[in-house]
């Protein structure tokens, strides 16, 4: 059966997930976007859809859909997606589309937004040529199940880095104990409230709180946060971004809206328990249940984890183990390959 994937974008961890499973399965796939937010070291020498002039993507889209027989398009509102979808509408010889994504349910406040959003998603999810790889196994399935889509078209596709990249032998404590955020420095992330939590905290501990990432807010934040033990790295990426991980001993993720947040699965694979906010997507598969870190449920919870395992070292150790353990033998590129395979497979009996 032939098969092409529509990638997004060509960040690091695309690429390593196109390497390490499309490329050994031998399935086709292009760009959507050829820049990325999220640094490379390697580059593609596949197809960049932006580069082209809209006829040409039209052409190119159209080509795709008569030359494959299952197309996966990462998102569900882009003009990949939503072309594929109308040429199979006025096919006679229907392919399967699989849409991608690491979007939890979230139903919008407006009304108005409300009934877009449920009258596209419904023709959409409904249509049974249709399937849903979910980048979770809660929130983000419910979002297919909620708009109309039947169980048997719902698949989980695992969010994914390489973890290997992160795995350390043997995770050691760290002196002085080291606190770990790493992300875009916007609002949502609740960066300003996280260092709050640690000056109120930590002032007189050994303790200090590192902050990667850049973003609108990184100068007022420095200004604000003038400590010596609340370091902020700015960009960082690779392997100083690896070893930044491999020496800290918790990592902190407060977002409020964070759709999934791969730092998390990079922050586990390095042996860090993961203190998360209740709105990070990850936090469902990869700590809920699975003593690998502590989900919270406002900034004042948030602290007071931090202090646990600050002061609990049998327990920061047996946290840590569980996290490498989940992403080494568990949440990995083992599990997408079968989850993918088994969704081909399907697609298979169902032409």
């Amino acid at each position: 059966m032939r098969v092409f994937c529509f990638f997004v974008e060509p960040a690091s961890y695309t690429l390593d997930l196109a390497l390490n499973i499309y490329d050994k399965n031998k399935i086709n796939y292009c760009f959507i976007k050829s820049n990325t937010l999220v640094d490379s070291d390697s580059k593609s020498n596949k197809d960049f859809l932006d580069k082209k002039s809209w006829i040409s993507k039209f052409n190119y889209v159209l080509t795709c859909f008569r030359n494959n027989d299952f197309i996966i398009i990462n998102g569900y509102n882009n003009y990949p997606f939503i072309l594929t979808f109308i040429f199979n509408l006025f096919s006679v010889n229907k392919r399967y589309i699989a849409t991608e994504s690491d979007t939890q349910l979230v139903i919008p406040n407006n009304l108005l937004k409300r009934f877009v959003k449920w009258f596209y998603l419904s023709v959409v999810f409904q249509n049974k040529y249709v399937l849903g790889f979910a980048g979770g196994s809660d929130s983000h399935k419910d979002l297919f199940r909620h708009y109309g889509m039947k169980e048997d078209r719902v698949f989980l596709m695992p969010m994914m880095v390489d973890n290997s990249k992160f795995y350390t032998d043997k995770k050691k404590l760290t002196k002085p104990f080291t606190f770990l955020f790493v992300g875009r420095l916007l609002d949502t992330k609740n960066v300003d409230k996280l260092c709050q939590q640690f000056i109120s905290l930590f002032s007189n501990k050994k303790a200090k709180l590192i902050i990667v990432g850049d973003g609108d807010n990184l100068d007022k934040y420095k200004k604000n946060y003038p400590k010596k033990n609340i370091i902020f790295m700015g960009s960082v990426f690779n392997v100083e971004l690896i070893n930044i991980y491999k020496n800290a001993s918790v990592f902190t993720f407060p977002s409020s809206v964070e759709a999934w947040g791969l730092v998390v699965n990079e922050a586990l694979s390095a042996g860090l328990p993961v203190i998360g906010s209740k709105e990070v997507g990850a936090c469902f598969d990869l700590i809920k249940d699975k003593e690998t870190g502590f989900i919270a449920e406002d900034m004042q919870d948030f602290g007071q984890m931090m202090l646990t395992l600050f002061n609990d070292t049998e327990l920061l150790k047996r946290y840590s183990e569980n996290a490498r353990d989940l992403m080494k033998n568990k949440w990995n590129y083992d599990l997408y390959n079968n989850c993918l395979n088994n969704a081909i497979q399907k697609v298979a009996q169902w032409q």
